[in-house]
């Protein structure tokens, strides 16, 4: 931001209760907490853990912090160590870079992380990345998550290169739930990559969002056309990776006559899989970012 009419017009995006930094838009609650229950606190305020993955924003979110009286205290933001990739990961499956601008040391001058599977900062007055245990109690420093061109709109959360909103309270029949999403301006989500569909998979088990019922999402078989389509009328994919199997390891879709619209089946390690369109499920809503 170079000019008072931007950023008067860059504040406007932030929603109620953020604070515009300059950078992006953040919450810092006061809530000390374990560092799930620290992203979940920032879900229920239409956000996430910040993603301090650029210069600016990460020297802003400092600013900011030593400006509001918290430089004493310890944020959780979003990276976490990979085990099974052997690296820390922003919430979107990206790399956390290493070593300066962003780590600091630890005690005894080590450089971080040295221990700990999840990402804090201040972390003992250390204005720097650290790692720590993720039991340990700190505040939760939250972000509105921005899109590739803007903002989501409220309470839809940026998740790779799409606007979503998870409807996880809410269970119904396939056309109902697109018409609840439609509702807000949207319609069931639908994947146009491979990459984009593992990031929403990877979203849904790192925010703990899976349970025993799958997502609707926009694939359907109609009566008119006799392949799997998306509701803006593209093809959709069939066979692997995107598919699940069923129990005797057959590759699904594998009951056309009765089964006519797409889930991603919690069984299934939340790949698709075709359903009686009745059945209930919670809808995966898509919405156009604000640009």
């Amino acid at each position: 931001m170079t000019g008072g009419d931007e950023h008067a017009a860059h504040a406007l995006n932030c929603p109620e209760n953020y604070n515009d930094i300059g950078s992006g838009c953040v919450l810092a609650p006061a809530e000390r907490l374990p560092a799930p229950e620290a992203q979940s606190l920032c879900h229920d305020l239409h956000g996430a853990l910040a993603t301090l993955d650029r210069c600016d924003i990460f020297a802003d979110a400092v600013h900011y912090l030593e400006e509001s009286g918290g430089v004493n205290d310890s944020f959780w933001i979003s990276g976490t160590y990979s085990v099974a990739r052997d690296e820390w990961q922003w919430r979107d499956g990206r790399a956390v870079a290493m070593g300066v601008p962003f780590w600091g040391t630890s005690g005894g001058g080590a450089l971080e992380p040295s221990q700990g599977n999840c990402s804090s900062f201040f972390h003992k007055s250390n204005p720097y990345l650290g790692a720590s245990p993720c039991d340990e109690h700190y505040s939760p420093l939250c972000e509105e998550p921005p899109t590739l061109e803007g903002r989501c709109n409220v309470p839809s959360t940026a998740v790779g290169s799409q606007c979503l909103r998870f409807a996880v309270n809410d269970t119904t029949s396939w056309e109902t739930a697109r018409m609840m999403c439609s509702a807000n301006d949207g319609d069931l989500a639908s994947f146009g990559s491979c990459e984009q569909f593992s990031v929403v998979v990877d979203y849904i088990l790192k925010h703990d969002l899976q349970s025993i019922n799958g997502y609707w999402v926009g694939g359907f078989l109609s009566d008119e056309k006799p392949e799997w389509s998306w509701v803006d009328g593209s093809s959709l994919p069939l066979g692997v990776p995107f598919w699940g199997q069923n129990n005797a390891g057959q590759l699904l879709p594998n009951n056309s006559t009765v089964e006519r619209c797409l889930e991603l089946g919690s069984e299934y390690r939340h790949r698709f899989n075709d359903l009686d369109c009745q059945e209930l499920r919670r809808p995966l809503c898509m919405a156009a970012s604000l640009i």
